[in-house]
């Protein structure tokens, strides 16, 4: 019998695709007739709202040895089932895997989907645990990229559960482990400063991608032009984020128009203070970039298109979330360069281990050129493809067009891509200890596939919840910065 390898969505909400589209995973929502076997989904996610029909059919799909992620409250409505069915039990609350008959369920958080496309921001601490003080910084007041690592993990598992391996859509060009991209925002940067930065990424052979702020730097734009290898994108003109759309779109056509004279044509934007909002976004999308960055949407987390929930539907403009700790934050709390670097050390080590792209940034007027040596220094030694934000974001694009079907067979692996990009490899997962990557088209043999060790994604998100009495005070400085500017 052949045994699809793909991931049902009971119903579509954009957080959960979003999700799925982050992870890699082969997935389809279920058509409302649709045969809900074992053999034609190797596991389902029961999201939305779930009446007593559909919980029974789920039931029927576990009995027969399928695999469920409940959602949240859902599993309520499970366990109701489970009491009208014969030999089926389901202890609340579920916290871990339950055998269902010959099928396996488990339960993710509460409105999970809510929680991805969530656009709040708030003050909190930075995940950097190598000071006294930690540093403070308005991120996204969801973490993303932990809520994504868990989806993963548990969908894995699920497949482990069911002897499967756990096909994705690898996040890196061909069998690259991880990317480097290394983002300057050119915040009040003298020509000395930027001149600094350039020179030291020449030296160590490491492209920047420049964001500019074009008011600073009027009068010598020219020279950006000049920096081979580099991409230059748009931070802003006036160096504010505003709540309406009208200011935003001005602003950001002003320094648009000051690149275009130099014969630059941006493709990346990234705002103002790693702001996010409605007005921000509509704007950035009517001027045409490719991707955006703000950590006050996401961070830490893989690129994703946003979920635009007062147009009710899906942003055009990429998003590609950075780890948001510059030296900058470090600087305010007293932090030493050692300390600096020893942070970027650990959390590049961290991101290695768990396959997710490195992009840290910084600002010229930081001067923190020990501590960007450093950082460039462990990249070259571990030899990690470094690209700018663009290449990356142009490549993930098409990574999202891919169609991927899977499915086994008497113990062999058939994988048909179509559409995708030449590079794009095959993530199997088995048995939660291996992976490794296959070519996107191909037949193999179970039994003939090489294995390596797999690298297991950290159980707990960093410590950002909290407070210091720095934060106030950073709080009232920065509000006071925006109003001068």
């Amino acid at each position: 019998m052949q045994q699809n390898l793909t991931i049902g969505l009971l119903s579509s909400d954009p957080g959960w695709e979003i999700l799925l589209e982050q992870i890699g995973a082969i997935w389809e929502i279920i058509p409302p007739d649709a045969d809900r076997s074992p053999a034609r989904y190797s596991a389902i996610v029961a999201n939305g709202k779930l009446s007593a029909a559909a919980a029974n059919r789920l039931m029927e799909y576990l009995n027969h040895g399928g695999a469920v992620l409940a959602e949240g409250m859902e599993l309520r409505n499970l366990a109701a089932a489970a009491l009208r069915q014969r030999g089926a039990l389901i202890e609340e609350p579920a916290t871990q895997f339950q055998r269902v008959g010959e099928g396996y369920l488990t339960a993710c958080g509460a409105a999970i989907g809510r929680l991805i496309t969530s656009t709040h921001a708030r003050r909190q601490l930075l995940p950097a645990p190598v000071v006294r003080v930690l540093p403070s910084e308005i991120l996204a007041s969801t973490n993303k990229g932990f809520h994504r690592r868990g989806i993963h993990r548990q969908l894995a598992l699920l497949h482990a559960l069911r002897s499967l391996p756990f096909p994705t859509r690898w996040r890196f060009p061909g069998n690259a482990p991880t990317i480097f991209c290394y983002r300057i925002d050119s915040d009040h940067g003298t020509r000395q400063q930027i001149e600094q930065l350039h020179h030291r990424s020449q030296r160590y052979h490491v492209p920047i991608t420049w964001f500019l702020h074009t008011e600073a730097h009027e009068g010598w734009i020219e020279r950006f032009a000049e920096f081979e290898g580099d991409e230059i994108g748009v931070h802003c003109h006036r160096h504010r984020t505003f709540r309406g759309y009208r200011k935003n779109v001005e602003n950001i056509r002003r320094a648009i128009a000051l690149l275009g004279q130099q014969g630059i044509s941006p493709r990346g934007f990234a705002a103002p203070n790693g702001f996010w909002n409605p007005g921000l976004a509509d704007a950035v999308a009517d001027c045409g970039f490719l991707y955006s960055s703000e950590f006050s949407l996401a961070y830490d987390d893989l690129p994703f298109h946003p979920w635009h929930d007062w147009r009710k539907e899906f942003g055009g403009v990429l998003q590609v979330p950075i780890h948001p700790v510059s030296p900058g934050n470090f600087r305010r709390v007293g932090a030493t360069p050692g300390q600096m670097i020893q942070h970027y050390q650990q959390a590049l080590a961290s991101k290695v281990d768990s396959g997710e792209p490195i992009i840290f940034y910084d600002h010229p007027t930081h001067q923190q050129w020990g501590v960007t040596e450093a950082v460039f220094t462990e990249v070259c030694q571990r030899k990690i493809p470094v690209i700018t934000m663009g290449s990356y974001a142009e490549w993930w694009i098409q990574r999202s067009k891919a169609r991927v079907e899977a499915s086994i067979e008497n113990g062999v692996l058939s994988v048909q891509t179509h559409n995708g990009p030449k590079d794009l490899m095959l993530n199997l997962e088995h048995n939660l200890e291996n992976r490794t990557l296959v070519a996107a088209t191909a037949t193999l043999p179970l039994d003939e596939i090489a294995w390596d060790r797999a690298n297991h994604l950290p159980d707990k998100p960093p410590p950002t919840r909290g407070y210091n009495f720095k934060m106030l005070f950073h709080s009232v400085e920065d509000a006071l910065t925006r109003l001068r500017q």
